[in-house]
């Protein structure tokens, strides 16, 4: 029975003493010391972990810039996927004016009146071609300056004028006024007849029949835009049966995707272009300047001539271009 009894209390059973002195604080084990709150926070906090974690942030944006250059070096650079979205890779820069010389319309809805007001900008200089009111008759020439903005190489593959409302109408009315804008610069020479059946960007030939499509046929060329670089090309449009007002839709590649742009004229607008009226006597007024009758240095360079469009057509039937007075 005493055997008996000792096994009973080295089975470890709990009793009433046992839980009792459980339910006391147990002091920590050696290795459990550190492990609480002050303890886990001791390693973060202090300056070595500070020290490992920034170094291994810079080794880790060194890594991703050693690697990106790396596949750059072996794959083209129109097929590294880009960080700017597709949609942004193209930027028009600038879209400006550059007509040397050539026939306007002042259109009907400036009046009568308008007339004097716009030839009085024109000779002093001031913005005649802000709000509108004039508009190109015969021919335009506007510059197009766009820059290439993502880090690999962007080519721009066609650029297709798309007329407002899918056609020309009918030619503008007016007053008909010949005269100098501003100039033209070297660049990518692009010509367009806006009123043709399907209008095409062409190179600019020394005649119609010189001139080929730029970015499609055989002889198809294509612009390239590196990051930053710009690149300007000047249009040469034409229209010969009806106003047409139309913006650019530009197709390019970039890190194997396709996308498009807008190009539009200045502050957002379409460009326009008017026919001449095939009849003169259809313009309210025509004006021309005296450079267009005599020497530069024998009159006044902003001295206009002016005649009833009936006057003018009349002229012009006998021969005369321009048709100057006899003063």
């Amino acid at each position: 029975m005493a055997t008996s009894r000792r096994g009973t209390r080295r089975t470890g059973a709990l009793t009433r003493a046992s839980v009792r002195r459980g339910s006391g604080q147990r002091p920590p084990r050696p290795e459990e010391e550190g492990e609480g709150p002050t303890g886990r926070l001791r390693f973060v906090q202090s300056p070595t972990a500070w020290l490992l974690g920034i170094l291994l942030a810079v080794v880790t944006v060194t890594f991703q810039d050693v690697l990106t250059a790396t596949v750059k070096t072996i794959l083209p650079l129109d097929r590294v996927p880009d960080r700017l979205s597709p949609q942004n890779a193209v930027d028009v820069v600038e879209v400006r004016d550059v007509k040397g010389f050539g026939y306007y319309v002042v259109s009907d809805a400036g009046g009568a009146g308008g007339d004097g007001k716009i030839l009085g900008e024109i000779s002093t200089g001031g913005p005649w071609r802000e709000g509108r009111k004039v508009v190109d008759a015969g021919s335009a020439d506007w510059m197009i300056t766009v820059q290439g903005r993502a880090s690999q190489q962007v080519r721009i593959t066609d650029i297709v004028p798309v007329l407002e409302g899918g056609r020309c109408e009918e030619p503008l009315g007016g007053s008909l006024a010949h005269f100098p804008s501003q100039g033209v610069m070297d660049v990518i020479p692009l010509e367009l007849e806006v009123d043709a059946p399907l209008p095409r960007l062409k190179t600019l030939g020394k005649d119609a029949k010189d001139a080929k499509p730029f970015f499609t046929g055989p002889q198809a060329k294509h612009i390239t835009l590196n990051q930053n670089e710009t690149e300007a090309f000047i249009v040469h449009a034409t229209a010969s049966t009806g106003y047409c007002r139309w913006r650019y839709r530009v197709h390019y590649e970039i890190g194997g995707s396709t996308a498009e742009t807008t190009i539009s004229g200045p502050g957002g607008k379409p460009f326009e272009l008017t026919a001449r009226l095939p009849d003169a006597s259809g313009y309210r007024k025509v004006y021309f300047p005296t450079l267009d009758c005599v020497l530069p240095d024998s009159r006044l360079p902003h001295t206009w001539y002016e005649q009833t469009g009936a006057e003018y057509a009349r002229e012009r039937r006998s021969g005369k271009v321009p048709p100057c007075p006899n003063s």
